[in-house]
């Protein structure tokens, strides 16, 4: 009887440890409760050599809070990035709220942050090619109209980018993207809401099974100026010092589930 009960325990601590990882291998959450969490994601300009246009990033208070540099994710442009590596399908959800950085309303047009998805590249500067860029996001703030928040939704295929503006409202949001194979929903809800609403759907199957998810945030994209803006490899390498740049995120969650 006594070597029945313990080889029954036995059995209960083995499927627990089993159940345990298996949970562990399914979800990743990140509820900002503590400041060492935002050294367990990757940053794009570390990944693949960038300099890097985040001017200010920190975990405080419970929140995510990020303040970009001049910057914008279209076409070959960059943008600061922050992410976690996912393979196969998942819904990846967060909760956050854009602001100037002295006032409620950004002052400066390209100002946003949200959830991005973007095939990796195994390069750096020195061997970049233009034309190599794949990547979706959905995001929240003000574009080029600082009179109406939007939503922006945009793909990018080969550094083709093609986006759309939808109507938002200045106030937490949460956004949710799901992938099932190549098709990708993308969701929006406000606080007040209990149900998800549709907002768009990209057919990406173009796109590997391994992915970077993540939170992007740019701002004050046409600061970088002519010279700049028509030349990708040097807006790629440069941070734009004398632009003006107005754009805090706070972000209370981000979860990753597979599916």
């Amino acid at each position: 009887m006594h070597k029945l009960i313990a080889l029954l325990v036995v059995l209960l601590a083995a499927t627990n440890d089993l159940t345990s990882q298996k949970l562990q291998e399914l979800f990743f959450a990140d509820e900002f409760d503590t400041p060492s969490s935002l050294s367990e994601w990757k940053r794009f300009y570390q990944v693949e050599g960038w300099p890097d246009m985040m001017k200010h990033i920190e975990v405080k208070n419970g929140f995510l809070i990020m303040e970009p540099n001049t910057s914008g994710w279209y076409a070959d442009y960059h943008a600061p990035f922050v992410f976690k590596e996912v393979t196969g399908d998942f819904s990846v959800t967060t909760r956050l709220k854009i602001s100037g950085l002295r006032t409620d309303i950004p002052e400066t047009t390209w100002s946003l942050s949200g959830i991005m998805i973007r095939a990796p590249r195994n390069i750096s500067p020195k061997d970049w090619e233009p034309n190599g860029e794949n990547w979706m996001f959905l995001t929240t703030g003000f574009a080029n109209d600082l009179n109406q928040p939007v939503f922006e939704t945009k793909t990018t295929i080969n550094s083709t980018s093609r986006l759309k503006l939808h109507p938002n409202k200045l106030d937490w949001v949460s956004l949710k993207i799901v992938r099932n194979g190549g098709t990708f929903t993308l969701f929006y809800r406000y606080d007040d809401l209990n149900d998800w609403n549709k907002i768009e759907t990209f057919q990406r199957n173009d796109l590997p099974e391994t992915l970077q998810v993540g939170l992007n945030a740019y701002t004050d994209f046409y600061a970088a100026g002519k010279e700049l803006l028509g030349d990708y490899y040097r807006y790629n390498t440069t941070v734009v010092t004398y632009g003006k740049p107005d754009l805090r995120v706070q972000v209370d969650y981000f979860r990753i589930e597979n599916r």
